[in-house]
């Protein structure tokens, strides 16, 4: 396998090379998480991955709790499929929370404020539900709780990494918490070890090919939990080497011919799910910081190839481009503007009905 055969196989599946899934969920199911701090781009990396999506729909899906918001893997938030947020939750929130430990000690955080704060948040959501950040920041403070600003991030997120609370529906569009037993259903217990092998699994289905270390850094996993997860896969996962580096993947029984014209949200799995294994996308001499390191910008791919980043206007023509050449000759990419505004313009219809 050569590069460009690599990442033609990615590409699909990745979901990019046809919006095979039929529903929100579908999508995320797939992926297990997907990074979602912004919030309108990580519904589009969802939307693009479906057929007949809108920005409405995938909202309610949202709301109705067959997709989760929280923080899980590493520590920003993910979308994760309500079937999935338990044992994927139990499995990473340990690692998460070694990650938060610095800045709880940095801003005075100890496990008994986490305590007191604990009582205060689930009495209030017991009465309340749906509270926004400031809902909850004013309730401990009249318990006589500092949480303003970072202790208040602090908190929340811990409340989330034991499972206490999880997104609740969006409020003026505001993020809100709920409970979280109240919004995910109980699910059968799966052993650490099967959990690895689990996610390993959904991993390379969605992401290969992709490098163990690739893997470690998505999961947030050590290297040796990540080893023991891909080795829980077998035969079934194949290896090939390309530019020095060992790639994972399933084979596919249909190799992907047709290539790949987007319009790819910022924080896009395609890019933000690998880290060695992303240069491997990147066109041959490119400066990383014109397109955000593959990350931090929307990027606009053409047949299969990054060339350029993107932003949405308020007039036309929509989407504003910025090529890595400074072309604009690119067939297809006004039908990928259009996908974009029927995404955006069927949710206000959709939210009309409702």
């Amino acid at each position: 396998m050569n590069a460009k055969e690599l990442i033609a196989l990615r590409l699909a599946n990745q979901g990019l090379t046809s919006a095979e899934f039929n529903t929100c969920a579908d999508v995320v199911s797939h992926f297990g998480a997907m990074q979602s701090q912004d919030y309108s781009m990580a519904k589009w990396a969802v939307g693009m991955r479906m057929q007949n999506a809108s920005d409405a729909a995938i909202e309610m899906s949202i709301q109705a709790g067959e997709i989760i918001r929280t923080h899980i893997l590493r520590p920003t938030w993910h979308f994760v499929h309500v079937n999935d947020v338990r044992w994927m939750m139990e499995l990473s929130a340990p690692n998460v929370k070694k990650a938060t430990q610095y800045v709880d000690k940095q801003v005075g955080l100890t496990d008994d404020i986490f305590k007191k704060a604990w009582k205060v948040i689930e009495t209030a959501m017991n009465r309340d539900n749906n509270l926004t950040k400031e809902d909850l920041t004013d309730r401990l403070a009249k318990k006589k709780i500092n949480a303003e600003g970072l202790l208040a991030t602090q908190i929340l997120i811990r409340a989330e990494l034991e499972m206490r609370i999880c997104n609740g529906e969006r409020k003026d569009n505001k993020v809100t918490y709920t409970l979280f037993d109240k919004k995910v259903p109980p699910s059968e217990n799966i052993s650490r070890k099967d959990a690895l092998v689990n996610l390993a699994s959904v991993y390379f289905k969605s992401r290969g090919p992709a490098t163990a270390k690739d893997f470690a850094w998505w999961s947030g996993m050590s290297m040796s939990d990540a080893t023991f997860g891909i080795s829980g896969l077998g035969s079934d996962l194949k290896s090939t080497s390309v530019n020095g580096l060992n790639y994972l993947y399933f084979e596919n029984a249909q190799p992907p011919k047709k290539k790949v014209t987007a319009l790819l949200p910022s924080y896009d799995e395609y890019m933000v799910g690998y880290t060695e294994g992303r240069d491997v996308a990147f066109p041959a001499n490119i400066d990383k910081s014109f397109i955000g390191n593959g990350i931090f910008k929307p990027l606009v791919l053409f047949n299969n190839t990054i060339a350029g980043t993107w932003k949405k206007v308020k007039k036309e023509p929509f989407v504003e481009i910025e090529f890595i050449d400074g072309h604009k000759k690119y067939n297809g990419l006004s039908a990928k503007v259009e996908s974009l505004k029927s995404f955006l313009y069927n949710s206000s219809e959709i939210l009309l009905k409702r």
